[in-house]
């Protein structure tokens, strides 16, 4: 049983002196990218960093990776979670008045077509 393991744990000399093909990274980036696989599960499927793998998206990739977010305390979490709130709230007022713009410029456009050109000066 023991040799039967052996087999399937890697030495850090062995891991060091691997290298994968270009075609298989860009086969990991694909799988990754269409949401197949995760980073860390292609991490621990092949005994290769996490940075590595970031390396190869940023690398093969099409997709840009996000930004890291430093978080450093409870406060900035907090902090955080507030300003998304805030932005979605944002997001949803723009939506409400853009949809009162079409609504206003369809009524303009209509009220034209009736009582002709000169309306607004009316």
């Amino acid at each position: 049983m023991d040799n039967f393991l052996n087999l399937f744990i890697m030495t850090v000399d062995e891991r060091r002196r691997r290298r994968f093909s270009e075609g298989f990274r860009r086969e990991q980036v694909a799988l990754i990218e269409s949401g197949q696989i995760t980073v860390p599960e292609v991490s621990r499927l092949y005994e290769v960093k996490q940075d590595n793998i970031k390396r190869w998206l940023r690398r093969f990739g099409k997709k840009k990776l996000p930004d890291k977010i430093l978080v450093t305390s409870g406060k900035e979490i907090d902090k955080l979670k507030e300003l998304e709130k805030e932005n979605r709230r944002l997001l949803e007022l723009i939506g409400k008045q853009q949809v009162q713009l079409v609504y206003q410029e369809g009524l303009i456009s209509l009220s034209k077509a009736r009582l002709g050109d000169d309306f607004e000066k009316k």
